[in-house]
């Protein structure tokens, strides 16, 4: 693969751009920081890798920031002997180009033009090796993923001298993996289906047989389970008759002592009310005492909210005077904003009127193709409905054709020959047809009928062809009438023109075909009554602008002036409106400060009011409390209520004597618990009287009627689970094994690919590192360890500069390997930013040397960097 040309327009943040690349050595492509370098790699991609109405992230983040146009990328490709040029627009105007000139012209657009590219591409790039080989920005000290990249290991094979990763290889194993992975994960784990549903049936059919043998013998139990349950149902009876006695007895107990215990409860209650009487008197004092003290406590608290008052009064003056000023600003930078939006939305329509102009022309030419392409499709319908031949038909005549051809070379074959030399000029005839034979030249006719030849004056001489040669005769009779019937019924006369007839409808048929794909193209979303429509539409809404506008601002004369007069009269009016803006964000804040005002002015006469009424409530509600009970009569009702309560204490000591030592909680608890026993001993003799009728039941109806049958073929079903389950095993176990022998022959061939590729890195690497490097290459083509005059280093123990160089060894290595079979493009973004002077040289040498026969593109913002590489080319953006 080879990238001969790549173009942006309005792509992410490049406005436009292009550049050239080199076919082979280095092209460096260097600039600024943001000058688009990186992009120019990015839209490579989106390019190959999404259709033009893709809504992923990669191609949104192309869309350009300051325009609502479509981003464009377009790019000359070389792969193997294919040449294209492929063109994307996304987001805005979507289109998709696609023009092959070698090795045979093509032009595809839309969909069939990215489905052809991703045919050519899967035929003959790598493209996951070429992302692996990439050294995008920031990520300089990676090494490339190159294990399992079908390009490399192709190559590795040839170096190494096997050949064990060719298609016929890579088919066997991806077969041998499907088969595998009908039973197991990747990582070796068995799959649910079908291990875990065939041993779900197994556990199913031996939890039936367990279930079964389990009610067999359940059956079997309750037999000796009904005499003791009998048994059981006699004792519990006997036990609640005892239960039902006792509670008799302490029924009565508690009856007695209960009376007694309600007249001390009552003594206790009336002791209880006295002692609440108390509190109340003494409470009712002490809230007179405190109403004294808030209204005290109101009449300061009246005073300090008239003075706040007054204050919030004079604040709220001052406002006020603010905000009729700003008012008044804020008033005049709106008319004049909304003047310059008036005129803004004049040149909106002017724009609006020169875009319809144009999408007039583009409608109209898009409807004529359309009707063009109906008109070849309906010519073409017509010879399709007139055409006899089929496929069916055209594989006959062939077939009868060749038959008749190879009777007619049987027979000229088989035939006698007359071979005929003149010694001397004389007249000869052949079936009385006169012959001007050569002297001295051999002449041979095919004898397949009977031929009479005549020397006149010498000899007349027949020959008869045999028997033979008449059933070959009748052979190409019989090929003849065949081939004629065929031709009959496909409407043709002959072979010829049956091939002619089926070409001609080949012919109409495409045409048909390409009705559809230009009406796709064209029509896109419309039907072609509303491509019409929206013709007629447009042009008659172009007409209702030119004669209805008015404004005295000037039409504009073409679409690029009314663009530009609208970006003023857009800017105009956005100065206007941030003029406006500001006035209203200082008259908000001027209002804000008035509001502040007004809000805490009514907060103060509220607090004045409530102050105020406050007052009047606590001396009003004094005054009527002194009205109901003075401050003397409280102090008597206080005296009162006590001795009542001396008296209510005096009469619950002697209702408690009158009790004595009895607790009535201790004989209600007997009581109650008393009732519960007897129920539940008349549930438990209820319960074991239904399992008595139960199990009675059950063995009358059940028995073992049926489950020893069941049971036999339940154990069948169980038997032919387990078997199918042992087969499914046996199965499973060869394609793990076959798979795993696999896995293991690859390995093997890993470590087969590791010398060539460490060969290739040691190589490149000594002009470098010098004469003693070798480096250390593991089963994944991962570089491990470097070693140069004897000393051995980890790659990760490398400072930053030699790990940068080491993946760069690596990539160059690895294109170099995969270029004699057309290889990728080796795209270096940024590298080398860490190697020192010395190195520089010495990697500005490896890449001249290991560019010379494949593409490498440098992206720098640096290109002193590359000085020693002698670039092919050198590209400044």
């Amino acid at each position: 693969m080879r990238i001969d040309r790549i173009r942006l327009k309005n792509f992410a943040g490049v406005a436009e751009a292009e550049v050239r690349f080199a076919p082979t050595g280095v092209t460096i492509v260097h600039g600024p920081n943001e000058a688009g370098k990186s992009t120019l790699m990015q839209g490579i991609n989106v390019l190959f890798d999404h259709r033009d109405d893709s809504r992923k992230e990669e191609v949104r983040n192309t869309k350009p920031v300051n325009k609502d146009v479509g981003a464009e990328v377009e790019a000359d490709v070389q792969v193997g002997d294919c040449g294209f040029t492929y063109f994307k627009r996304f987001h805005k105007d979507k289109e998709t180009r696609l023009t092959i000139h070698s090795p045979r012209a093509e032009n595809l657009v839309g969909r069939d033009a990215h489905e052809r590219v991703q045919q050519i591409l899967a035929g003959s790039v790598d493209t996951s090796l070429w992302q692996a080989l990439r050294i995008t920005q920031g990520r300089n000290l990676d090494m490339p993923e190159l294990h399992d990249q079908p390009a490399l290991a192709q190559a590795l094979d040839r170096a190494a001298g096997q050949a064990k990763s060719g298609e016929k290889e890579e088919a066997l194993f991806a077969a041998v993996h499907g088969e595998y992975n009908r039973y197991y994960t990747d990582t070796g784990r068995e799959k649910e289906d079908p291990f875990g549903q065939a041993r779900k049936r197994g556990s199913e059919a031996a939890a039936l047989v367990a279930d079964l043998q389990a009610q067999l013998n359940e059956v079997e139990a309750d037999i000796s389970r009904f005499a003791s349950l009998e048994r059981t149902v006699a004792t519990q009876r006997r036990g609640l008759a005892t239960l039902e006695e006792a509670h008799k007895k302490a029924q009565t107990e508690w009856d007695a002592v209960s009376q007694l215990a309600a007249a001390f409860e009552r003594a206790a209650g009336a002791h209880q009310l006295a002692a609440q009487n108390v509190a109340s008197a003494n409470s009712a004092l002490q809230q007179r005492r405190e109403m004294v003290d808030r209204v005290g406590q109101a009449d300061l608290a009246a005073t300090g909210a008239a003075a706040q008052h007054a204050a919030a009064l004079t604040e709220l003056a001052d406002a006020t005077d603010k905000l009729a000023l700003a008012s008044a600003t804020q008033a005049t930078a709106r008319s004049a904003a909304a003047g310059y939006e008036a005129d803004e939305l004049v040149r909106k329509a002017d724009l609006k009127f020169r875009e319809d102009e144009f999408a007039v022309v583009l409608l109209a030419e898009r409807l004529e193709h359309v009707r063009e392409a109906d008109a070849d499709a309906a010519t073409a319908a017509a010879t399709i409905e007139r055409s006899k031949i089929t496929a069916k038909f055209r594989t006959a005549i062939r077939e009868a054709e060749l038959e008749l051809k190879t009777a007619e070379g049987v027979l000229s074959v088989a035939s006698p020959r007359l071979d005929i030399t003149p010694l001397t000029a004389l007249p000869i005839t052949v079936d009385g047809v006169a012959q001007a034979y050569a002297v001295n030249a051999a002449h041979a006719l095919t004898v397949s009928e009977p031929v009479e030849v005549v020397i006149e004056g010498v000899a007349r001489i027949r020959v008869e062809p045999g028997t033979s040669a008449a059933s070959l005769r009748r052979a190409v009779q019989d090929a003849a009438q065949r081939l004629s019937d065929a031709c009959l019924k496909a409407g043709v006369t002959s072979a010829a023109d049956a091939e002619a007839a089926w070409t001609a409808l080949q012919e109409a048929q495409r045409t048909v075909a390409d009705r559809d794909r230009i009406a796709k193209q064209h029509l896109r979303d419309l039907t072609r009554d509303a491509l019409a429509q929206l013709v007629e539409s447009t042009r008659a809404a172009v007409g209702v602008y030119a004669g209805t506008r008015q404004s005295a601002l000037a039409l504009p004369e073409s679409l690029e002036e009314a663009k530009t007069l609208l970006q003023t009269a857009g800017e105009n009016a956005a100065s206007a409106r941030r003029t406006a803006q500001d006035a209203e964000t200082a008259l908000a804040q001027v209002q804000g400060h008035h509001n502040q005002a007004s809000q805490a002015l009514a907060v103060k006469a509220a607090l004045l009011g409530q102050k105020v009424a406050d007052q009047a409530s606590e001396a009003a509600r004094l005054d009527g409390a002194r009205k109901m009970a003075g401050d003397e009569a409280l102090g008597t009702a206080l005296a009162a209520a006590e001795n009542s309560a001396i008296a209510a204490l005096a009469a619950v000591n002697a209702a408690r004597e009158r009790l004595g030592g009895r607790d009535p909680a201790s004989v209600k608890a007997v009581l109650d618990s008393s009732a519960p026993a007897v129920e539940r001993a008349k549930a438990q003799c209820a319960s074991e009287e239904q399992k008595l009728i139960a199990l009675r039941t059950r063995l009358e109806l059940l028995g073992d009627k049926g489950l020893a049958e069941t049971l036999a073929e339940a154990e069948r079903a169980a038997f032919e689970a387990r078997d199918a389950l042992e087969r499914l095993e046996r199965r499973a176990g060869a394609a793990k094994l076959l798979y795993e022998t696999l896995c293991a022959e690859r390995d093997a061939m890993r470590k087969a690919y590791v010398a060539p590729l460490r060969e290739g890195i040691e190589r490149l690497g000594r002009h470098v590192f010098g004469p003693t490097l070798r480096v250390e290459v593991n089963d994944q083509l991962q570089v491990t360890a470097r070693t140069v005059d004897g000393v051995t280093v980890a790659l990760d123990q490398l400072s930053t500069g030699a790990r940068e160089q080491m993946g760069l060894l690596v990539r160059l290595a690895a294109a170099g390997m995969v270029s004699a079979d057309g290889g990728v493009p080796l795209v270096l973004d940024d590298a080398l930013g860490s190697t020192d002077e010395a190195r520089l040289e010495a990697m500005g040498a490896v890449l001249r040397i290991a560019s010379r026969n494949l593409q490498a593109i440098i992206l720098t913002c640096s290109p002193e960097r590359y000085v020693h590489v002698g670039a092919s080319a050198s590209i400044g953006l």
